[in-house]
């Protein structure tokens, strides 16, 4: 047998030769057409720290970014009303208000407020990607506030869910559903809820909910009231049971079209789990439910991995003021970013077009209620050769600043609240407890720990201000 070892050897050699001549070019180049990437075979190897420094062309843009708004006269319009100038050292340290009239978080406060006052429920409506799926960051904020403001028990919670093996504020376990959302409908008109999804029972379905007192969970471990929402083209039954109770069989009239609300109130704080079947669910749809405990502010989780926010217009006006009806939001919040963000500032243009239907839908949808724009939090991948923040995040965070200020919402710069450039690579380094993936995209449930208590103390340091 002839022996090829010579041969495998030299054309290792060569093709280390050419990796090492490509990475010995500074940037990204074309040669006869062909974009080449810039790369590093031996950067694991050098002692290079993986947050390196930016050069002057880069700081210069950085600092631009930043100071758009700063520079700008002492009071720049919206609309036909003035919104004052924000000073670039307090983006991420601060909420930025550009509602019409500066009055969006004195709104959102005075309805927190109340909840001491006159015993009210705040509802914030949290629309976000996977960045919040699971309830990472989200959990640890709402058991921040609900601690400061009152309040106990998750909010609204679907009917299935793709990651409820891993959230960490709840316990869920479900069997024979059919979900459809604003990522996955195929091609179906089913009307969707609040939260992009729809749920569709077979035969003997259920969905079980149980609190847990593990991790951070102190106020979603028991509640006293479920509220179940659905739509039924004709009367159906499901059967209802509490953790220690005997099964319950209960009614869901028909609702000709309308969004409906099956209710159980408990005098006490003490549902620990409460589970439905539904035997029978001829033209029955689902939307999700609530557990919640009286007088506090509930945030509800409304995240779909792998939107861009664009999809949140697949969500009807209708179906959404339906919903209001029932729950009353005081604040919304948009997250949204991440599933846009590249080496690149080609895909800019279009993800402004696609926010700023996004934006119009949402303002429509929620009329006179305050909106939030979180922006883009960092995102790591290679630059040149180093892993770094990429190159379209500092420019997606103003983007989406100019639409918040276009539009009349409020805004908080998450990347500077991060920590800025290099942020998640920096948050990367720390070990015991890991608080990113190696993603370099996406938070632990510790890292969402972090930022979670770090944004929910800012917001009540915000109100004692107001």
């Amino acid at each position: 047998m002839k022996n090829y070892l010579g041969q495998a050897v030299g054309l290792i050699g060569l093709v280390t030769a050419f990796l090492l001549i490509l990475s010995a070019v500074s940037k990204e180049s074309t040669i006869a057409g062909w974009r080449i990437r810039k790369m590093d075979i031996l950067a694991d190897l050098k002692d290079t720290p993986p947050s390196v420094a930016l050069d002057s062309s880069e700081t210069a843009i950085l600092d631009s970014l930043d100071y758009t708004i700063a520079t700008d006269t002492a009071q720049t319009a919206v609309g036909d009303i003035p919104v004052g100038e924000v000073d670039s050292s307090l983006f991420g340290q601060t909420i930025e208000d550009y509602s019409f009239g500066q009055d969006g978080l004195a709104q959102f406060f005075d309805a927190v407020d109340s909840i001491s006052i006159s015993g009210e429920k705040v509802r914030v409506a949290f629309f976000g990607d996977s960045f919040i799926e699971g309830d990472i960051f989200l959990g640890d904020l709402r058991d921040t506030l609900q601690t400061l403001w009152g309040g106990a028990g998750v909010g609204f919670v679907p009917m299935t869910s793709e990651v409820a093996r891993f959230r960490r504020t709840y316990i869920q376990r479900y069997e024979k559903w059919r979900t459809f959302s604003i990522i996955h409908n195929d091609g179906n008109d089913i009307p969707l809820g609040i939260d992009g999804h729809v749920y569709l029972p077979d035969s003997e379905a259920f969905t079980h909910f149980e609190g847990t007192s593990q991790y951070a969970c102190r106020n979603t471990a028991a509640w006293s009231d479920v509220r179940l929402f659905y739509k039924a083209t004709e009367g159906a039954r499901f059967v209802w049971q509490l953790k220690g109770g005997t099964p319950i069989e209960a009614p869901l009239p028909a609702t000709t079209g309308r969004l409906s609300m099956w209710e159980h109130r408990e005098d006490q704080r003490n549902i620990t789990a409460f589970a439905a079947r539904f035997p029978q669910p001829n033209g029955l749809l689902l939307y999700g439910a609530s557990l919640e405990s009286g007088p506090g502010i509930y945030m509800d989780n409304f995240s779909v991995r792998g939107n861009s926010g664009g999809k949140l217009c697949l969500i009807d006006h209708n179906m959404i003021q339906a919903f209001q009806q029932y729950q009353q939001y005081d604040l919304v919040i948009l997250q949204f970013g991440l599933n846009a963000v590249t080496n690149s500032l080609r895909n800019i243009k279009w993800y402004r077009a696609e926010l700023e239907k996004t934006f119009e839908h949402v303002r429509k949808a929620f009329p006179g209620v305050p909106v939030l724009v979180l922006s883009v939090p960092d995102r790591g991948g290679k630059v040149d050769g180093v892993l770094t923040t990429m190159i379209s995040v500092p420019y997606i965070v103003q983007m989406q600043r100019d639409l918040a200020r276009q539009h009349g919402f409020m805004f908080y710069d998450y990347y500077k609240g991060m920590g800025g450039y290099g942020s998640m690579v920096r948050l990367s380094e720390a070990h015991h407890p890991m608080l990113v993936n190696k993603d370099y995209t996406h938070l632990t449930h510790e890292g969402g720990r972090l930022m979670g208590l770090k944004f929910g103390a800012l917001l009540e340091k915000i109100r004692q201000e107001h």
